[in-house]
């Protein structure tokens, strides 16, 4: 049977590349990063791999826990991230008020990468992308070059997409931060080159006989 590679979508610049924007997800994999950083209590980095794209995205939930006089955490964001992920996939634990990772029975979790790997991953091969998430450029300098770098990032936050109030949370959040400058999208110059098939762009072209009429 004759081979034909899959047409990729494409699009003009200053549009909206398909792959950015509000996404259809399925997740591939958990790692806990938190040793590597002295700093944050947790980093995970979440692959993700979202409909129509080749290429998977990572979403990155780290932070530092907020703490009262005994040393017990309180409500901030590095929580409400983690939860939004945590509700999506149907987790019901997270973390006991000493910031140790237990599940929802109550029950300690040594290793919390590989208990969400053997529950809420799919490598299946499958078509099947349960959960929303927001995918945007942004702008980042890089450290080592001190130069600008356009880099993708995700949202951290994500939804069921099945569930209205999770869709609404996840929406109302992007909107907020977009306001507030949390969420800063790189947006490319639309080019106003005219393509080359551009009709009316096109040069005319004069046809000369060439041969003489006797």
């Amino acid at each position: 049977m004759p081979y034909r590679p899959e047409q990729k979508q494409s699009f003009k610049n200053g549009d909206t590349p398909p792959w950015l924007g509000y996404q259809n997800t399925k997740i591939l994999s958990f790692k806990d990063e938190s040793d590597k950083y002295d700093w944050a209590d947790v980093y995970l980095v979440i692959e993700m791999q979202t409909a129509g794209s080749e290429f998977p995205v990572r979403m990155r939930i780290n932070g530092s826990f907020e703490r009262d006089e005994e040393g017990l955490i309180m409500n901030n964001s590095l929580l409400k991230k983690f939860y939004s992920i945590a509700d999506a996939v149907g987790f019901g634990g997270g973390f006991d008020k000493a910031g140790d990772w237990v599940t929802k029975s109550d029950e300690g979790i040594e290793d919390i990468s590989k208990f969400l790997n053997n529950n809420y991953t799919d490598n299946t091969g499958s078509e099947i992308y349960p959960y929303t998430i927001y995918v945007y450029k942004t702008k980042v300098m890089d450290k080592q070059s001190n130069e600008e770098k356009v880099w993708t990032r995700v949202v951290e936050r994500m939804a069921k997409s099945d569930n209205q109030k999770q869709m609404k949370s996840l929406e109302s959040y992007v909107k907020w931060a977009k306001d507030n400058d949390v969420i800063k999208e790189h947006v490319p110059e639309k080019d106003t080159t005219p393509e080359p098939w551009d009709k009316a762009s096109a040069p005319s072209v004069k046809t000369v006989n060439s041969y003489k009429v006797g």
